[in-house]
C-alpha cells in the first residue's frame, strides 16, 4: 500500500507536460485570432458608421449653402456675370490683388455676380462650389435711383413705395448691404458695387404692418456708409442704375466650398466677413455636374434638365461663365440643378480582404462625363462610402431683362 500510494504521487511526466503546453499555445492562438477578427469587425463597422454620420453632416451643410443659391438676385434688373466691386474699410476685397487661400487658391481674383458657379478640380482634388444670395427681409426687386450727392447716397426715382423691407434697428456695423449695377442691357455686362446703408437712414422709414417691417417709401434717400464699403462708381453712376437690397451686411451669403489638405469641408466667406469654417471632416473628394435644361435631349425651358455636364467642359468652364459677355449671363439660366457627388473616408485605416482600389462617379451618365480616380497604396488602407444627390436650383431661372 506504500508503494502504491508513492506511485500515485510521482506528479505529471514530461509528455503530459508538453501535451498542456501545447493545449495552451493553440487556446492562445484561437483567443487572439478571434479578439483580432472581432477588433477588425469593430473598426470597420465603426468606420462605416463616421462615414455614414460625417456625410449626413456634409450633405446638410451643402444643401442648406446651395438651395438658396440666387435667392433675392433674380428679380433684379441686373445681367448675371457683372464684375463685383467689393471695399472695406478702404481695403480692396473684391476683385483680390494676389491668390485665394487653400484650397482655393486656383480661384480667379476677380470674380462675378453668379447664383452659382464651380470650378472643376485636377485628379483627385475637389471641384470648388461658389454660390451667391441676397437676404432681404421681403420679396426683392431691385429700384431705379439717382445720387446726385456724388455716390454717397441712393435716391430713388420711382413713384409707387419700394416695399423694400429694412431692419433699421441693427447695430451700426450691421446696416443694410445694397448691391448697386448699370441697367443697360444692348452691352456686354457691367461692373457692380456693393455699398452700406449709414445708420441716419432708418428715421425715413415707413412701417408696413402686413410685412411686421418698415420698407423703404416712394423717392427717399438712402445715406450710404463711405467709412465701410465707400461709394458709388462713378462709371456707374454715369449709366442708368438700379439698386438691389441685400440684407443686413451679416447675412448675404457670398461664399466658397471647397476640402482642404486636412479632408475637411471649408467654408470661406468671399465679403471677408469671417474666418473660414470646417463645415464636415472626413471627406475625401467633392464633384459636381450641371443639370442644364437647354434642349439637348429634351425640351429648352421646361424646367426639367435636359443634360448632366461637367464643369471642365468647354464652354462651362469657370473663366467661361466668367467672360462677361451678355450671351454666356443667358446662358446662365439653363441651370436648373446641380448634382454633387461626396465620397466620404473613415477616420481610421481598416484591415479588409478586399479594400477600394477607385472611386467611380456619376456611373449613369456617359463616359466622357463620369469621374474615376484609382487609389494610392496609402489610400486604400481606409473605407471610403459614395454618396449621390440633385439639389434644384430654384433660383437661377433668366433674370428679367432677357
Amino acid at each position: 500500500m506504500s508503494r502504491s500510494a508513492g506511485a500515485r504521487q510521482r506528479g505529471l511526466s514530461i509528455v503530459e507536460l508538453m501535451v498542456g503546453v501545447v493545449v495552451g499555445l493553440i487556446a492562445s492562438m484561437v483567443i487572439m485570432h478571434t479578439y483580432s477578427s472581432s477588433e477588425m469587425y469593430r473598426r470597420n463597422v465603426m468606420g462605416s458608421g463616421d462615414a455614414v454620420q460625417s456625410a449626413a453632416i456634409a450633405a446638410q451643410r451643402i444643401d442648406l449653402t446651395l438651395q438658396g443659391a440666387g435667392a433675392g438676385l433674380v428679380r433684379a434688373k441686373v445681367n448675371w456675370g457683372c464684375k463685383l466691386l467689393v471695399t472695406y474699410s478702404g481695403n480692396v476685397i473684391l476683385p483680390r490683388s494676389g491668390a485665394f487661400p487653400a484650397p482655393f487658391a486656383g480661384m480667379p481674383t476677380a470674380l462675378r455676380l453668379m447664383p452659382l458657379l464651380v470650378s472643376s478640380g485636377t485628379g483627385s482634388a475637389s471641384d470648388v462650389i461658389v454660390t451667391m444670395a441676397a437676404a432681404s427681409a421681403s420679396g426683392n426687386q431691385a429700384f431705379a435711383f439717382s445720387s446726385p450727392a456724388g455716390g454717397g447716397s441712393i435716391v430713388s426715382s420711382v413713384t409707387p413705395p419700394l416695399g423694400v423691407g429694412l431692419k433699421p434697428t441693427a447695430a451700426a456695423s450691421d446696416y443694410d448691404l445694397f448691391l448697386v449695377t448699370p441697367e443697360e442691357v444692348d452691352i456686354d455686362v457691367q461692373d457692380c458695387r456693393i455699398v452700406q446703408a449709414a445708420t441716419t437712414y432708418a428715421s425715413t422709414l415707413v412701417s408696413d404692418a402686413t410685412l411686421g417691417l418698415k420698407v423703404a417709401d416712394a423717392a427717399m434717400t438712402i445715406p450710404l456708409n463711405t467709412t465701410t464699403y465707400g461709394a458709388i462708381d462713378a462709371s456707374i453712376l454715369a449709366k442708368r442704375s438700379s439698386a438691389l437690397h441685400l440684407g443686413l451686411r451679416a447675412d448675404p451669403r457670398f461664399a466658397m466650398l471647397a476640402v482642404n489638405d486636412n479632408k475637411e469641408l471649408v467654408l470661406y466667406d468671399l465679403l471677408n466677413r469671417s474666418d473660414p469654417q470646417v463645415l464636415a471632416e472626413n471627406v475625401f473628394l467633392v464633384k459636381v455636374r450641371y443639370g442644364l435644361d437647354n434642349g439637348v435631349g429634351g425640351t429648352i425651358n421646361d424646367n426639367a434638365v435636359d443634360e448632366w455636364v461637367s464643369p471642365d467642359e468647354t464652354g462651362w468652364t469657370i473663366s467661361a461663365l466668367m467672360d462677361g459677355k451678355r450671351d454666356t449671363a443667358q446662358k446662365i439660366a439653363f441651370i436648373k440643378a446641380i448634382r454633387v457627388a461626396v465620397v466620404m473616408r473613415s477616420s481610421q485605416q481598416v484591415v479588409s480582404d478586399a479594400p477600394t482600389t477607385s472611386i467611380e462617379l456619376f456611373q449613369d451618365l456617359s463616359t466622357a462625363r463620369r469621374f474615376s480616380y484609382t487609389l494610392s497604396a496609402d489610400e486604400k488602407a481606409y473605407q471610403y462610402q459614395v454618396y449621390e444627390w440633385v439639389i434644384p436650383l430654384r433660383n437661377l431661372r433668366e433674370p428679367s431683362v432677357f
